[in-house]
């Protein structure tokens, strides 16, 4: 998962989760998530018309998952 540090970044970095769909996806509960993992088309559009704190908390949320995924992969 690439680093953020402004929303532009933050969106790059959500997209290309989404692309890549890892494992550790399935546990992000933010509801932008689920509508951008129903509507694939516009997920750019989407992301760019939302708030920024929404796309920083997705992020969050994101990255939240993607660092106790490696914690648990890492240790088991």
């Amino acid at each position: 998962m690439k680093e953020a540090t402004n929303k532009e970044e933050a969106i790059i970095s959500i997209l290309d989760v989404l692309e890549e769909n890892p494992l550790w996806l399935n546990k992000v509960n933010h509801s932008v998530h689920i509508l951008l993992a129903t509507d694939l088309e516009n997920r750019k559009w989407i992301l760019n018309k939302c708030e920024d704190d929404i796309v920083k908390a997705m992020f969050i949320d994101m990255k939240t998952e993607y660092y106790n995924f490696k914690d648990n992969t890492v240790w088991s």
